[in-house]
């Protein structure tokens, strides 16, 4: 049993560890072991999982290309930083220690379902009554940990893609990025939820400066995905709604 005190790294420890765990795994490498999560792990009584672009999205056939520094690298670092000075605070949570389960998602959406597919293994049910040593004992399976919330993903289709699993068994959500403005359709994903505001509210600010400026054309340029195209859709609607 690890220790309160093995818990508690300080932050450069914490960027050690994450130099060995994942800017050192290539991508040919994370290709190879795409079965297994590659993911940071923390002892706890409650266990968080996190999700994080730690790569972008690879070329075809592999799913991780290079390490995206600011808004994987940085925003992991964030997640291990809080959770350090919330153990390390007596008065926070009380003889009780946060663990964590943080997945690499690789900006890829079907990769990144893939990967999360861990958090739920401790809620899925798994008949063993036909599994036995050679011995004739039946086997000791140890039980996996139990994620009691997520935090993530960064891009709207990774989390619409996550939301969609994690729904099913209950598990809330809460993305630090995502904006896409479908995510706020609770009737669907009644789990998920968001710090940031969703690109209606982007689309409507938008709308504003043209109007301001008098414009009566525009042009609209997106990304692929249901961040730019759902952003685009909403200025779009706001805009006909507008006159």
């Amino acid at each position: 049993m690890i220790s309160e005190a093995c818990l508690l790294f300080n932050y450069h420890r914490w960027l050690h560890v994450l130099w060995v765990l994942l800017v050192g795994l290539s991508p040919v490498l994370l290709a190879q072991q795409d079965t297994q999560p590659q993911s940071i792990k923390i002892e706890g009584d409650i266990t968080l999982g996190g999700l994080f672009p730690v790569h972008s999205r690879g070329p075809a056939g592999i799913p991780c290309g290079e390490i995206k520094r600011e808004k994987g690298i940085h925003r992991l670092e964030a997640m291990l930083y809080a959770l350090d000075q919330i153990n390390s605070d007596p008065d926070l949570l009380p003889n009780i220690t946060l663990g964590a389960r943080i997945l690499d998602t690789c900006s890829r959406d079907t990769y990144a379902l893939e990967q999360s597919l861990t958090f739920v293994q401790a809620l899925i049910q798994k008949d063993n009554s036909d599994v036995r040593c050679s011995n004739g004992e039946p086997p000791i399976i140890p039980k996996p940990e139990r994620v009691v919330g997520v935090i993530g993903a960064s891009g709207s289709s990774v989390s619409i893609m996550v939301a969609n699993v994690l729904r099913l068994f209950a598990i809330p959500q809460i993305s630090y990025a995502s904006t896409a403005p479908e995510l706020s359709d609770n009737s669907r994903y009644e789990f998920f939820s968001r710090v940031v505001p969703p690109d209606s509210y982007q689309a409507q600010a938008m709308l504003d400066i043209v109007k301001a400026m008098g414009w009566n054309y525009v042009s609209t340029l997106a990304s692929e995905g249901n961040y730019g195209e759902s952003g685009v859709d909403a200025f779009v609607q706001i805009s006909r709604e507008a006159g």
